[in-house]
């Protein structure tokens, strides 16, 4: 029994949003509330067992999800998608026939960004997707605005000053702490894995690198074997330093915030 998708355009370079539902009246309904919007691309998938695969080709930046499928439990396909590593920050709405406090809860506890019954009305959904859409766009990103906002003052010579000290601290501490785990996973000794997993998890939140944060979560708790998880750092930890290379130094020049500070300590201190 062959999955059935169906795509609707609105405009060039929408946001993908996937709708996991095995009725296709919900996607044709859903396609016609969204006719006219622009922003959005909706990608309909009827069966359960096919909408990680789905997702994975799609990469959404939301998932609207029906609770009651006909070949996998709605609440575990939920948590499957918070703990796969191409949805793990995307927004998962349930979208369901029941209106009770009980099966939101349920919903919600398995990881649900929010809840919908079915059919919402126009307004309902637009405001939804305002919600949510922003939050999936920072938690794509490698360092959180909000963070770099929080330490960039505007009224200094240098705005960026700080940001960066802090930066240089953190990438000398996740150097490190990589480090270690690829010697214990190299060394079998599994069973430090979680341990070093959860301390970069720590420093990585507290650098506002959400998405770096979210690899560490899934080392620490299994979800990804250590030789995978430990590849999934390395190749977040540099869209990190990237992105903060990339970002501009309140117009004293182009090199991005990685350029080293007189005032930061050299990472060897940080040992």
């Amino acid at each position: 029994m062959a999955s059935q998708e169906q795509s609707t355009t609105v405009q060039a370079r929408p946001a993908p949003i996937l709708l996991v539902d095995d009725q296709r009246f919900v996607g044709l309904a859903l396609a016609r509330l969204l006719d006219g919007e622009t922003g959005f691309e909706l990608h309909c998938c009827e069966r359960g067992s096919e909408a990680e695969t789905a997702a994975d080709r799609i990469r959404p930046a939301l998932i609207l999800q029906d609770l009651v499928l006909p070949d996998i439990d709605g609440l575990a396909l939920v948590e499957a998608f918070r703990h796969r590593a191409s949805t793990s920050g995307t927004p998962v709405i349930v979208l369901s026939g029941n209106d009770d406090a009980a099966t939101r809860a349920r919903a919600m506890a398995a990881g649900a960004a929010d809840y919908l019954v079915k059919l919402p009305t126009k307004d309902v959904l637009l405001a939804c997707f305002e919600r949510h859409l922003p939050a999936a766009a920072a938690a794509d990103a490698a360092l959180d605005p909000e963070f770099l906002a929080t330490y960039r003052d505007e009224g200094a010579a240098d705005p960026d000053e700080t940001l960066r000290e802090l930066l240089e601290v953190f990438f000398a501490d996740a150097e490190r702490l990589l480090a270690d785990l690829r010697r214990a996973a190299a060394a079998n000794f599994t069973a430090a894995v979680p341990r070093l997993a959860h301390a970069l998890k720590g420093c990585a939140l507290a650098a506002g690198a959400r998405a770096l944060a979210t690899v560490c979560a899934q080392l620490e708790t299994g979800t990804l074997a250590p030789d995978a998880g430990i590849a999934r750092l390395e190749a977040e930890l540099a869209r990190v330093k990237a992105e903060a290379a990339a970002r501009p130094e309140g117009g004293q020049s182009d090199t991005g915030l990685a350029r080293r500070s007189p005032h930061a300590l050299p990472v060897a201190e940080h040992r």
